[in-house]
C-alpha cells in the first residue's frame, strides 16, 4: 500500500512539472507581445531605423523587430565582455532603447531564443535573418573589434 502511495504521489509531482512548464510556455506567447508593443509605442523605438530596416526587409511588425532584437541583444549580453556589450549599447542608437530598462530581459529570460521568436509570432529560422541586419547597423556606429565581438555573439 505505501508503495503504491509513494508511486501515486510522484506521478502528481511529474505531472504538475509538466503542466507548470505548459503554463509558463503559455505566459511567454502571450506576454512577449505585449511586452514589445508597449516598447514600440515609445517615441525614440517609433523613430528606430534599425526596426524600419528589420520591419520592410523581413516583412515583420514594428513589435516583432522590436521583440526579436530585444532577445538576440540579451542573448548577446551573455557572450560579449561586459564592457564590450556596455559599448555597443551606448554607441548604436536606439539599442538602449529597444531593451526598455530590463522588462523585455526578465520576462524572456530562461526560454531559447527560438522559443522567445515563436512567442513572437515568428518562425526560429528568422534568427539568422535577423542576425546579419543587427550587425550591419551597429557596425555603422561600433568600433572594429565591438562588431568582430558582435558578429562572434550573434552567431548560433
Amino acid at each position: 500500500m505505501k508503495k503504491i502511495a509513494i508511486s501515486a504521489f510522484l506521478a502528481m509531482g511529474l505531472l504538475s512539472t509538466h503542466l507548470v512548464a505548459l503554463d509558463m510556455g503559455s505566459m511567454l506567447k502571450s506576454a512577449a507581445p505585449i511586452v514589445a508593443g508597449n516598447l514600440a509605442q515609445t517615441p525614440t523605438v517609433q523613430n528606430n531605423s534599425l526596426i524600419s530596416s528589420l520591419s520592410s526587409s523581413l516583412g515583420v511588425t514594428p513589435t516583432q523587430a522590436i521583440g526579436g532584437t530585444a532577445v538576440l541583444l540579451n542573448s548577446v549580453k551573455n557572450k560579449m565582455q561586459p564592457s564590450q556589450y556596455s559599448e555597443l549599447t551606448k554607441q548604436t542608437p536606439g539599442l538602449g532603447d529597444i531593451l526598455g530598462g530590463g522588462s523585455t530581459a526578465s520576462l524572456l529570460s530562461g526560454a531559447s531564443v527560438a522559443n522567445q521568436f515563436e512567442a513572437l509570432g515568428m518562425n526560429p529560422s528568422m534568427v539568422s535573418q535577423f542576425a546579419p541586419i543587427i550587425l550591419n547597423y551597429a557596425k555603422g556606429y561600433v568600433s572594429p573589434e565591438i562588431a568582430t565581438a558582435l558578429s562572434a555573439a550573434l552567431s548560433f
